[in-house]
């Protein structure tokens, strides 16, 4: 039987799937004409919060999400998954911890767009773009920057390697299953590596130019395709977002999760 702590964590990522299926799909919608749109973060917790209980839904979205934080987060300081204290055991231990608190990060912005619809506010716009355009909020914006493209890296390895295998129950996979389960985890995971590397140059760029750094979102790297690259790729890339999501809902059931 599965323990509480456990099936919270398969409830983040559960969250998570519904979170990157929202923007694939309406990102899709938009870029074959469908209606949609670019669907970066902080638009679609905007969009949300705008319909009949959108509020009790971000809610309720942040909430689950923590599960996978707790999750990520537990898992780099406990170990169970016994990566280690080599360098490279550290590093992943340490991606680990980074990537739950990117996650955070997303669960606390859909709580302050939700309290911001009754009138609640914790902090302003103003004061983080003030931040982030001091001399300290420069170096966090570039080691930002520099993390993306480290974690740009990742994401290729981890889906040509298919190293993702190792850490489902890939055995207990109806064999018939098994190769969707592969091609979702390798065009899924090179598709958020082709969209992060995008938004980490536009991150740099931002950090050099002194821009805002809404510049350099899920939403602006999907323009920066759009406008580049073309409506096609902007397309493949966003249904590359949808089978990402699919590949998580895989993990929900066989993912190894040691608590």
């Amino acid at each position: 039987m599965k323990s509480k702590k456990n099936i919270y964590a398969r409830l983040g990522l559960l969250t998570k799937a519904l979170f990157f299926l929202c923007i694939g799909v309406v990102t899709a919608l938009e870029a074959f004409g469908l209606g949609g749109f670019k669907a970066g973060t902080s638009t679609l917790l905007n969009v949300i919060v705008k319909e009949e209980y959108g509020r009790a839904i971000l809610i309720l979205f942040a909430a689950g999400l923590f599960g996978y934080v707790f999750w990520r987060v537990y898992e780099s300081i406990v170990d169970n998954e016994n990566y280690g204290t080599s360098l490279n055991g550290l590093a992943q231990r340490i991606a680990f911890c980074f990537g739950g608190l990117v996650y955070a990060f997303i669960a606390l912005n859909a709580i302050q767009v939700a309290l911001q619809a009754s009138g609640v506010y914790w902090f302003s716009s103003s004061d983080f773009q003030d931040f982030i355009h001091s001399d300290l909020g420069s170096v966090v914006v570039l080691g930002a920057a520099i993390g993306m493209l480290g974690g740009t890296c990742n994401e290729f390895y981890i889906a040509f390697s298919r190293i993702f295998t190792k850490t489902i129950h890939y055995d207990k996979i109806p064999d018939s299953f098994k190769k969707w389960a592969l091609a979702f985890g390798i065009i899924g995971y090179a598709s958020r590596g082709f969209t992060l590397g995008v938004a980490a140059l536009l991150l740099l760029d931002a950090a050099f130019t002194n821009r805002d750094i809404s510049s350099a979102n899920k939403e602006a790297a999907f323009t920066y395709m759009q406008y580049n690259f073309g409506t096609f790729i902007l397309g493949i890339i966003a249904l590359g977002f949808i089978v990402y999501s699919f590949y998580v809902l895989v993990e929900v059931r066989y993912r190894k999760i040691f608590m």
